[in-house]
């Protein structure tokens, strides 16, 4: 699949080995060269069979230096009494990154030299993300149906827990990934996926400053105390938290609903799967927060996987 795992088991003492790349936002086209100049968030991937159900996994993906491990279990298999296949999987994801997040409980001034109070202020307000911070929780149902040779649909339910979250930002989400491929030859597909949720992340670093957006150049809204400031000395108009507060009010902008079509060949071992998708994740945990680019603006970003397996059991004796 293109965003998450398919239900297709890996077979046992089989070891399968992922190269994935997403580049960045293709839109200017050959300036850019289709998103290729501006880097690509890329994924290293191994997983094992420890036998015909169950596989154990390990992936690290350049974005924000997050390591994941995973597992997936199958229930059972589609046949003629059971209309579909289920397999259980889960992730622990950890991001290695330094990262930071900036409050604003501090504003005062401690020395009265403007320089030297907003240094102590950053500092004061600045929280260094520790590991456990950083460390996400995914876990899903997947579920497939074989529809007919050339059609197969899946579907999987997912919940992820995040430690840590910005402001405004629930630690628990869920989300339904929907997917499926279309089988146009032995070897060529075509694999389509989205990922709907009830909520995404904010785009920005801070939601009061989104929140304060409106469509006037520099002017933000009106807050409740400059309103009832304002309209007791006269320094503001009625009209004008009008204007801004409600008629040019801009709500905070959040990432876009995730949507990719691939294009998958297999060669024997390999499989090269290229896609069009409007988001550059690759962790599995972070996948719920969103997708970068608004197709309606004809933004997106061009990917691939490589597929490449290797068996290392003992080869059976042929009778």
């Amino acid at each position: 699949m293109i965003f998450m795992p398919s239900t297709e088991d890996i077979g046992e003492k089989n070891l399968v080995f992922r190269f994935n790349h997403r580049f960045g936002n293709a839109k200017s086209g050959l300036d850019d060269f289709y998103g290729l100049d501006e880097g690509a968030n890329t994924q290293l991937a191994l997983d094992y069979g420890l036998s015909d159900r169950w596989m154990v996994g390990l992936a690290r993906t350049s974005q924000f230096k997050t390591w994941e491990t995973r597992t997936k279990y199958r229930v059972f298999s589609q046949d003629s009494n059971i209309p579909f296949t289920l397999s259980l999987y889960g992730v622990i994801g950890l991001e290695t990154s330094e990262q930071t997040y900036t409050y604003s409980y501090f504003t005062r001034s401690w020395t009265g030299n403007a320089a030297i109070d907003n240094q102590i202020n950053k500092g004061l307000n600045t929280y260094e993300l520790t590991d456990q911070d950083k460390t996400s929780y995914l876990s899903s149902l997947l579920i497939s149906r074989k529809i007919n040779e050339t059609l197969s649909l899946q579907i999987s339910p997912m919940y992820v827990h995040r430690n840590f979250t910005p402001t405004e930002i629930d630690n628990t989400r869920y989300g339904l990934d929907i997917g499926g491929r279309i089988k146009l030859s032995t070897r060529f597909d075509i694999s389509f996926s989205t990922i709907l949720s009830k909520k995404r992340d904010f785009i920005g670093s801070s939601y009061s400053q989104e929140s304060q957006k409106t469509s006037i150049a520099g002017a933000n809204q009106f807050t409740s105390d400059q309103i009832n400031t304002g309209l007791s000395n006269g320094s503001i108009s009625l009209s004008e938290v009008i204007l801004r507060n409600i008629i040019l009010d801009e709500p905070v902008k959040h990432k876009f609903v995730p949507f990719g079509i691939g294009f998958d060949l297999e060669t024997g071992g390999h499989v090269f799967q290229f896609m069009v998708s409007n988001t550059r994740t690759l962790a599995q945990t972070q996948l719920l927060r969103g997708g970068d680019y608004d197709f309606m603006k004809q933004e997106f970003c061009v990917g691939f996987n490589i597929l490449r397996q290797f068996s290392i059991g003992e080869e059976r004796e042929k009778w």
